[in-house]
């Protein structure tokens, strides 16, 4: 009766111990399943089409009457659109980008005059080849709305203006890059392409009489083969602001060393739904072309421009 009653106990802990242990299994497998069907549903929710954008309006006035500490009154006008579309289907993306901006300003008697003027179109296209890489071709489009004019020389009684040193399409430029894209930290892609094409576009017959932006005078297109180191950046850096920047880097194979660089930096800080503050830095430099420096001097120089703004903004 002892050796039966001992058996009994130890059956029912044997049979306790399996039952315990295939809960536990049994929980850890549902467990499992749980987590990859959520992976599953956010993968699934990422798939297909996805948008993106900002709109900020920003205008500032300063006027004086009789004002002692002197100074001039000054209105100035600032629009600025960042879009983007984003498409994902399996190892298939797609990701393009458009920024427009234009703004005026005034000061004392002078007209209005145009302080920024932009069009960047960027459109690129992977397929994924491991976790972090992807087989990529890039586009990338610049070029401006309207006119410009260099209100630094002389102006011209016969023309009735100022001299004209670009307008829309003039210039414009244009690359295509195919190479390797490499994401090694969040928001963060870096494209490797060893072919590239950039070509540069002048459709304006004074300008391209004068042989501006590098292009033989009387064409209308220059264009390099070379290779382009593409790096993108696009997160949020703290709560509510928003740090986007993109970096060029263009050697053409005829002369590696004349490098191409161009940057642009955007900062947008949101203070609630409707009231966003910005500050954009762009910077661009190309030894090919010769700028009439602020110092009477001509030759390559880098070109800077930012601009800082309270106003109005909408995203979705």
């Amino acid at each position: 009766m002892k050796k039966r009653g001992f058996a009994q106990i130890v059956i029912f802990l044997i049979c306790g111990g399996t039952n315990a242990l295939a809960q536990s299994m049994g929980q850890g497998l549902v467990d499992s399943l749980k987590q990859v069907t959520n992976q599953l549903s956010d993968a699934k929710k990422l798939q297909g089409w996805h948008y993106s954008g900002i709109t900020n309006i920003t205008f500032s006035q300063v006027g004086l009457l009789n004002w002692t500490a002197g100074g001039n009154s000054s209105t100035s006008i600032i629009g600025l659109g960042m879009y983007k579309a984003q498409y994902l289907h399996d190892n298939v993306t797609w990701n393009s980008y458009l920024e427009l901006g234009y703004g005026l300003s005034k000061i004392g008697d002078v007209e209005f005059r145009k302080s920024d003027d932009r069009i960047i179109l960027v459109s690129q296209a992977g397929i994924a080849a491991r976790q972090m890489m992807s087989y990529s071709l890039l586009v990338d489009f610049r070029t401006q709305f309207t006119n410009g004019r260099n209100y630094v020389a002389a102006f011209d009684s016969t023309l009735g203006d100022y001299p004209l040193t670009s307008t829309f399409l003039a210039p414009a430029f244009l690359t295509t890059a195919l190479g390797v894209e490499i994401k090694p930290l969040k928001g963060l892609s870096l494209l490797f392409a060893p072919l590239t094409g950039r070509t540069t576009i002048v459709a304006n017959q004074l300008l391209s009489e004068q042989g501006a932006y590098n292009v033989v005078k009387g064409n209308t297109i220059q264009s390099f083969l070379g290779s382009l180191i593409n790096a993108q950046f696009s997160d949020e850096i703290v709560e509510h602001v928003q740090l986007n920047s993109r970096l060029n880097l263009f050697s053409p194979f005829s002369s590696p060393t004349l490098m191409v660089i161009s940057m642009e930096n955007l900062l947008s800080m949101k203070v609630n739904s409707f009231i966003k503050v910005t500050l954009s830095l762009d910077a661009f430099y190309d030894d090919r072309i010769i700028i009439k420096r602020a110092d009477g001097t001509s030759g390559p120089s880098a070109q800077l421009k930012n601009t800082f703004g309270v106003g109005f903004g909408y995203t979705f």
